[in-house]
């Protein structure tokens, strides 16, 4: 079984919704009960299809210490011991099972190995969906996150041999911000299939006009371009390049946090 489908044990829901339990006892949500049936109806209509990225409203590239925080807050505002307060007494199974739900995520990504797994496998629509709202930043800083969180993905998609999904998310990537590293490693992955060799050439020679310090891309540059003049490349007319995913990039806007 895939180990990022599994859902937490009975033991796990039992610990985590007795400490979240705790929480809520010692710190009472600081919100008043029209706001937090919101939100929890908002949590209860994406629960079915949202990334667990979403579900606890952090970007992918967030820490250990974010993940946990995101979790603890969140997981306070679903647990079942709200069930009066949101009006769904009698029906704590709705929040049981989003709850659980949450938890899952949490222990997904968490986890490196589990996380890793979950990114590998994540569409690329649920990924970029993922990076809609990063709070307090300026769109070109979260044009540097949405490509950072691109490139990692990438390599995550080569890594598994999924070539042509990693070369859609760098192709996106160089499009937002355009490091040496994103283009060098787009090169490199493109310089494996001849349908690509004339793109990979330009993105290798990119990466070294843009200062790139790998001491073996002028090398990889050079094959390329022997390849090309062997006429190794597809004949003019063939698709030179897989189709790119047009992903718009994020809007700025803020991240609701709750106490």
């Amino acid at each position: 079984m895939d180990i990022t489908a599994q859902r937490p044990s009975e033991e796990e829901l039992r610990l985590f919704s007795a400490r979240i339990e705790r929480r809520l006892a010692d710190r009472p949500l600081d919100l008043d009960p029209s706001s937090h049936q919101q939100r929890v109806a908002g949590l209860l209509r994406q629960a079915g299809e949202a990334s667990f990225y979403q579900l606890l409203d952090i970007v992918p590239t967030a820490t250990f210490d974010e993940v946990h925080e995101a979790y603890d807050q969140v997981a306070r505002l679903v647990h079942p011991a709200n069930a009066r307060r949101l009006g769904l007494a009698g029906r704590e199974g709705v929040l049981e099972l989003l709850f659980e739900r949450i938890t899952q995520g949490y222990l997904v990504l968490s986890q490196p190995e589990r996380r890793k797994a979950y990114d590998r496998d994540l569409a690329p629509n649920d990924w970029s969906a993922a990076w809609n709202a990063v709070p307090g930043r300026g769109r070109d800083h979260e044009a540097r996150d949405l490509a950072r969180g691109y490139y990692e993905r990438a390599m995550v998609l080569a890594s598994a041999e999924d070539l042509h999904s990693a070369i859609e998310l760098l192709q996106q990537a160089v499009r937002a911000d355009a490091r040496p590293e994103y283009h060098a490693l787009l090169g490199r992955l493109q310089a494996k299939n001849p349908r690509w060799l004339r793109a990979a050439s330009e993105n290798l020679r990119r990466a070294i006009e843009l200062g790139s310090r790998d001491p073996e891309l002028p090398a990889a540059l050079d094959q390329a371009l022997e390849r090309l003049q062997a006429g190794e490349a597809l004949a003019p007319g063939a698709r030179s390049e897989p189709a790119e995913i047009d992903v718009p990039l994020p809007k700025a806007g803020k991240r609701r946090r709750f106490s």
